[in-house]
């Protein structure tokens, strides 16, 4: 399979709307609800830098005592 996106699995535990995030990163509306449908085919290394770094800044000011990273955006899955 390869690259699976589950951003929408991380925002759900946020509780917040991909509009929240794309605000937040300063990324496109387009870009995060291409990675909640999971319809990426790439991105680039900035992007996902903003988006971590929004992810970690919205728990923060929620109190979330954790850091996102790499694997809650996507994950590679092996192909069976």
């Amino acid at each position: 399979m390869g690259m699976k996106f589950v951003l929408k699995e991380t925002l759900e535990s946020l509780k917040i709307p991909g509009n929240q995030l794309a605000v937040e990163a300063k990324v496109r509306n387009n870009t995060i609800y291409d990675m909640l449908e999971d319809r990426t085919k790439r991105i680039e290394r900035k992007t996902l830098e903003d988006i971590l770094r929004a992810l970690n800044n919205i728990a923060k000011k929620q109190g979330v005592k954790r850091k996102f990273n790499t694997e809650d955006v996507m994950i590679w899955v092996d192909e069976v």
